[in-house]
């Protein structure tokens, strides 16, 4: 339903065209009338009317200046004159000023008709428009973030392709040929204790929310994914700008940023901050800006020029990831291992340059390690081994070793799924072997885990994939059976039942038990007793 108002200082041509809409317009409603200017204003203001019929020639503000008035609050209000054939060459002075259409009086009821329902088409059609604009938007802003990570990515892992830039640059609406990196790097981002670690990274997904928010109200920028323990950010920077301007530029971006985010993270982090390149050496900028935040300074951001890039500090960074490395090959996350490995070959080209054999030295180590990490032993490791460190030592291009070590590790992805077919076959059995003879000690997932030969990690995967549970649930559900059957003792308190498998806590096992069956421990004995004494 629309809604009018209709401007006019003659009582009969009001009601004339109220009785015409009214009879043969059913989506218009008629929310107000006016006999003056200066009315017409008060009332347009008040009622907002989507479509305003006004008299050129009236007493005090005639329509001209109403409708220049109105106009400036209500922008999308549509407007139609009425006049008379002697005001005709002022009428054409108002559609100057963007009215729909002017009605010469007397007003002939077909046109009022037809008029009527352009201007409804119109407004509909409009609506219609902003409606599928707003939506766009809305799917858009939802596809931004992922667009933008995956230009980080495409840079960062030399996976996109160059003509994508011309696409990338019409998306964000930026010119992208130039700029630096700013990396923010988590503090103790690695946790042993699981429940830690979820905490952590709830932590990482809110600060990247704000983060996100308040860096980009600083400057234009693209922002990637959290990458284990950083988050990547690009820069674009005008080429013409001379190197010290952008350094200095860019620091007082990140301080705005980090005041930005004060009283509102507890999570600890260091932004460190690369020098302007061309897109085409963004990896050496994201090097550059890893290493400055890598730095253990009283500055929450360092750019690469103000850090000490001394060799040991550039040392202790494969140390980490390689620990990563290893985790992700214990439970046969190949894709996760792909990712860390593309950091550690970032930092490689950095730490070692031109240096090639550096890098193959290095590449070999990682290949080694794999051996070392995996939990069993893989049928074809030492063919896989000695095949890739051969196909290393003879290239001689960067990155075709890139391409080889990965290729290297989606083959040891296939050969780790073959083998734990076979052997998780004996793998399960052993371990509820070793449950059943030791659930009345206090044993845990890691002594289980040793057991067997297996990591913490991979244990804890392929135990819930095969028993469809986790082993604390399998334990506690084990536990409790047993006590079932100690209760039918009477002889047995409920402590000695509790010691027996494996409970050094009795309030513990209580509440357990009532939450597994409905019952306490008693109230359980009690239903035995009186089954007993049914059947006897």
């Amino acid at each position: 339903m629309l809604k009018m108002l209709i401007a006019d200082d003659e009582y009969l041509v009001l009601e004339s065209l109220k009785m015409i809409i009214s009879k043969n317009i059913k989506d218009i409603d008629i929310v107000g009338t006016a006999s003056s200017g200066r009315e017409a204003i008060e009332k347009a203001l008040g009622l907002k009317p989507d479509i305003v019929f006004i008299d050129i020639h009236m007493p005090g503000i005639d329509g001209i200046e109403a409708i220049r008035q109105i106009k400036q609050v209500n922008s999308d209000t549509v407007f139609v004159i009425l006049t008379a054939y002697e005001y005709f060459d002022y009428a054409k002075e108002a559609l100057n000023l963007g009215v729909f259409e002017y009605l010469l009086k007397p007003i002939n009821k077909n046109k009022l008709i037809e008029t009527i329902n352009n201007i409804s088409a119109e407004i509909y059609k409009k609506r219609a428009n902003l409606i599928r604009e707003i939506e766009l938007r809305e799917r858009m802003n939802k596809l931004i973030p992922s667009l933008e990570a995956q230009f980080i990515s495409d840079k960062l892992f030399g996976t996109g392709m160059s003509k994508e830039m011309e696409f990338y640059e019409s998306i964000f609406a930026m010119d992208l040929k130039h700029g630096y990196a700013m990396t923010v790097l988590f503090h103790d981002a690695e946790n042993k204790n699981k429940e830690d670690n979820l905490k952590l990274n709830q932590q990482k997904q809110n600060f990247m929310e704000v983060f996100t928010a308040k860096f980009k109200s600083i400057c234009p920028c693209l922002i990637g994914s959290p990458v284990s323990d950083r988050i990547i950010v690009y820069v674009p920077a005008d080429e013409e700008e001379p190197d010290e301007f952008i350094r200095m530029k860019s620091i007082d971006i990140g301080k705005r940023v980090t005041e930005k985010l004060k009283g509102l993270t507890t999570i600890k982090y260091h932004i460190g901050i690369g020098r302007k390149y061309d897109i085409e050496n963004f990896v050496k900028s994201c090097s550059e800006a890893y290493i400055a935040a890598s730095k253990t300074n009283d500055q929450t951001v360092t750019h690469i020029e103000d850090a000490d890039s001394s060799a040991g500090d550039i040392e202790s960074y494969p140390i980490h990831k390689e620990s990563v490395f290893s985790n992700s090959l214990l439970t046969a996350n190949i894709k996760e291992a792909k990712e860390v490995f593309e950091e550690i070959f970032v930092w490689m080209i950095n730490a070692h340059g031109e240096d090639i054999d550096k890098i193959k030295s290095k590449l070999i180590d990682l290949i080694f390690l794999a051996e070392k990490t995996l939990p069993y032993k893989l049928n074809e490791l030492d063919k896989l081994k000695n095949t890739y460190v051969l196909n290393i030592l003879k290239i001689n291009g960067i990155d075709e070793l890139r391409v080889q070590f990965k290729a290297y590790l989606s083959d040891l992805g296939l050969e780790i799924q073959k083998q734990k077919k076979s052997d998780e076959e004996g793998i399960i059995p052993a371990i509820i072997e070793y449950v059943n003879r030791n659930y009345a000690n206090d044993i845990s997932l890691n002594d289980v885990a040793k057991s067997v030969n297996l990591s913490y990690h991979y244990f804890s995967k392929i135990f819930k994939d095969e028993m469809g549970k986790s082993f604390t649930d399998y334990l506690t559900e084990l536990r409790l059976e047993k006590s079932m059957k100690l209760l039918a003792n009477p002889n047995l308190s409920i402590k000695e039942i509790c010691q027996k498998i494996g409970y050094n806590d009795p309030n513990y096992y209580c509440k357990t038990f009532k939450k597994v069956t409905g019952m306490t421990p008693t109230e359980y004995r009690t239903f035995l007793n009186m089954g007993s004494e049914r059947i006897d």
